[in-house]
């Protein structure tokens, strides 16, 4: 028998698997990551997984679980690729690099608002660890060869424990549907986002901070999980 179930090994292949992200990949880079701890963790070695999913090496196994050591509200944002409003995974990768979780999420936010691309991620965990400077340095540092900035607003609320089990039981994907539904219904033009089990991230620019503003972030967040938790209300 094999380490995972026929449909599990075949949702894994096919989310890290070559060509995945033209058929869709299934599983989040997060989702990854914990199926092989729980696999390493029920008696399989690393050796084992990579054989399983189609792996030459062990390098993959070791990344995908790196990235769980990040803090919970900012799983949910990795995702396979570049984008708004997300962490790509090599970026994911670079960012457990930085000891310090408040070192994280403050690299992390530069991702999401200044569009800090993996390379640059790692450009400032290196100024960090051998200058020692105020990781705001650093992230300057990094991107001070950039011609432009573009500008993103970047909002991080909760969902608390109310509906945390439904979610905890979703995929990814299905949670990032209901929050892109309660974007839409709360007219907030120009935003994308995540959504974990406990947290949601909202991401865009200035037309998402003007309604951001005109609603108001205490009434934004309660709206939100209102809706995401199967709740009611007006825009």
């Amino acid at each position: 028998m094999g380490i995972w179930s026929g449909l599990e090994l075949g949702r894994l292949r096919m989310s890290v698997g070559y060509g995945g992200h033209k058929r869709g990949r299934p599983m989040s880079p997060v989702e990854v990551g914990s199926a092989i701890r729980m696999a390493l963790r029920g008696g399989a070695n690393i050796h084992e997984c990579a054989a399983e999913l189609n792996f030459k090496g062990t390098g993959h196994i070791g990344r995908f679980v790196r990235i769980l050591k990040l803090p919970e509200d900012l799983r949910h944002l990795v995702d396979w690729g570049a984008g708004r409003g997300v962490i790509s995974f090599t970026a994911a990768v670079e960012l457990v690099s930085l000891v310090d979780e408040a070192d994280q999420r403050a690299v992390a936010d530069a991702i999401l608002t200044r569009g800090l691309t993996s390379k640059e991620v790692r450009q400032a965990a290196q100024l960090r660890r051998r200058t020692r400077q105020p990781i705001e340095s650093c992230i300057s540092g990094a991107l001070r060869m950039r011609p432009v900035v573009d500008r993103r607003y970047v909002f991080l609320g909760s969902v608390g424990d109310t509906c945390g089990t439904k979610l905890a039981g979703m995929s990814q994907d299905n949670r990032n549907r209901i929050l892109a539904a309660a974007i839409e219904e709360l007219g907030m033009s120009g935003a994308v986002g995540r959504l974990g089990v406990r947290f949601f991230t909202l991401v865009g620019g200035d037309d998402f901070h003007t309604a951001m503003n005109r609603i108001g972030k205490q009434v934004l967040e309660r709206k939100m999980r209102s809706i995401i938790c199967g709740g009611r209300t007006g825009k």
